[in-house]
């Protein structure tokens, strides 16, 4: 029995130093790819470049290479990256909601002058939309499997409160919204456009 212990020990002990080549090389693909996502936040996909993104991932510009061929190559996985992330964390808020209206009170905080702000800390989809147009049929596969499942969550949410087509037309005016309120520059006009998005979300317009 000794022996038999012996050896499932030396066994698991070798298992392990075998995955443990695997594990950091997943664990430095990671770190690349929110590196990444951060960059393409800041700077956009084009303003973007490989040094800028092993800088911000505090790895050499050559290790990029050992884990994808090209800038356009890790584009398409930082937003799969990203979105599971924004996934998680959308289920996490939904979760709470009991209520239709607690669900219009997320999409508000959502249009808040603070998300605004939080061009890097916030939700992915706003600043990477324009790139994402011009994203790879499985990149678009994958944000279109979110927005499906954004729309599936929201009818749950609310006992199907709200239709499809409001979901859809909520959503849109959310990014979108966010993404011009970032764009102009001056603060006044940007509170200005996220109120008038707040006040024209078609969910609180049901009855």
């Amino acid at each position: 029995m000794a022996n038999a212990w012996n050896n499932t020990r030396l066994s698991g002990k070798r298992v392990l130093q075998m995955n443990q080549p695997t594990d950091r090389k997943q664990r430095s693909r990671n770190k690349i790819l929110d590196a990444a996502l951060r960059t393409f936040k800041q700077q956009g996909y084009v303003g973007s470049g490989v040094d800028g993104i092993m800088e911000a991932a505090g790895m050499t510009s050559g290790a990029f290479y050992g884990h994808f061929s090209s800038k356009s190559d890790v584009l398409g996985e930082a937003f799969v990256h990203s979105f599971i992330e924004d996934q998680a964390a959308m289920n996490g808020a939904l979760s709470e909601c009991e209520t239709p209206e607690q669900l219009i009170e997320i999409m508000q905080k959502y249009l808040s002058s603070k998300h605004c702000e939080q061009v890097e800390e916030g939700c992915s989809i706003p600043p990477l939309l324009s790139d994402l147009c011009r994203a790879d049929a499985e990149t678009k596969a994958r944000f279109e499997e979110v927005i499906q499942w954004m729309v599936a969550q929201f009818q749950e949410r609310s006992d199907n409160e709200f239709s499809r087509q409001e979901i859809l037309a909520t959503l849109a005016l959310c990014f979108g919204g966010l993404s011009l309120a970032r764009a102009v520059n001056s603060p006044a006009l940007s509170r200005q456009i996220l109120s008038a998005c707040r006040k024209q979300l078609p969910i609180q317009k049901c009855d």
